[in-house]
C-alpha cells in the first residue's frame, strides 16, 4: 500500500461559503415576538398608532409570499429586552 508523504502537502484554504439569511414565514415572527399578525402589521404600517420604524421590514420573496430576515427581528427583540425597565 502506498503512503502519502503528507509533509508534500501544502495547506490549502478553502474560501468560505456566504452567509445566507435565514427568512422567517409570518407564523414564526408571531412566535417569536409574542405579537399577533394584526399587530405585526399594525406595527409596520406609518398611519396606525402602532406603528414602530424599528420593527424589522418584511421582504417580498415572490407574489403573495413574504418573510422576515431572522437575524433582524433578533436584533428587534434584543432591543427590546435591553430597553425595559429593571
Amino acid at each position: 500500500m502506498e503512503q502519502l508523504n503528507t509533509s508534500t502537502h501544502k495547506n490549502v484554504t478553502v474560501p468560505s461559503m456566504p452567509q445566507i439569511p435565514r427568512m422567517l414565514p409570518l407564523k414564526q415572527v408571531v412566535h417569536y415576538t409574542g405579537l399577533s399578525s394584526t399587530t405585526i402589521y399594525d406595527m409596520l404600517d406609518k398611519r396606525s398608532n402602532r406603528y414602530d420604524p424599528n420593527f424589522p421590514v418584511q421582504v417580498k420573496l415572490s407574489k403573495g409570499r413574504v418573510a422576515w430576515v431572522e437575524s433582524e427581528v433578533a436584533q428587534w427583540i434584543e432591543s427590546k429586552i435591553a430597553a425595559r425597565i429593571c
